[in-house]
């Protein structure tokens, strides 16, 4: 008993860590509004497949590489990178209370917009 108890106490953390994995699985409007009190302006982000500390899906119509994810911390962050036909773009943000927040860069636009998403 007291073996089954102590084995129970050592998995707790993987299965929270599994948890916030899946966390950021699934569908999600993110709004790229370009000020504050601009009108939104919604796109897609999915998150069709995680890792322990990998993802992929696609964001902006664009397929994401190079996704991966930090789930050590209260919060889960993750980061990514998207390419149109000129331009990479560099994402990172995390995830709190079922909301996404993050931030994208792109130095060959020289930009760089913060954005919110929420699950559909």
């Amino acid at each position: 008993m007291k073996k089954t108890i102590i084995i129970g106490i050592l998995f707790i953390p993987f299965l929270i860590n599994a948890q916030k994995q899946l966390a950021l699985q699934g569908s999600w409007t993110i709004d790229l509004r370009p000020t504050p009190d601009s009108e939104a302006y919604y796109q897609d982000f999915e998150v069709n497949s995680v890792d322990e500390t990998s993802f992929k899906g696609s964001f902006y119509g664009s397929t994401l590489e190079n996704g991966l994810m930090n789930t050590q911390w209260e919060r889960v962050y993750f980061a990514f990178t998207t390419r149109d036909q000129s331009n990479t773009y560099y994402h990172s943000g995390y995830l709190l209370d079922g909301k996404l927040y993050g931030i994208s860069y792109c130095p060959g636009r020289e930009f760089t917009a913060p954005w919110t998403g929420i699950r559909k």
